[in-house]
């Protein structure tokens, strides 16, 4: 097959809908984990502790 303008881009669109397949599948994987605990609220308690020193 010959390299053309319509090739690569077929290239590349296959490429970006393997991306987005991969993406979702990890997605998927991962949606069964709990949601692991918010440190914000921790730090933020810390740097209110730091400022009044």
């Amino acid at each position: 097959m010959g390299d053309t303008k319509k090739g690569r881009d077929k290239q590349a669109d296959d490429a970006e809908k393997r991306q987005r397949e991969q993406e979702l599948a990890s997605e998927l994987e991962r949606g069964d984990e709990a949601e692991p605990p918010r440190e914000d609220d921790e730090e933020s308690d810390e740097d209110e502790d730091t400022a009044d020193e």
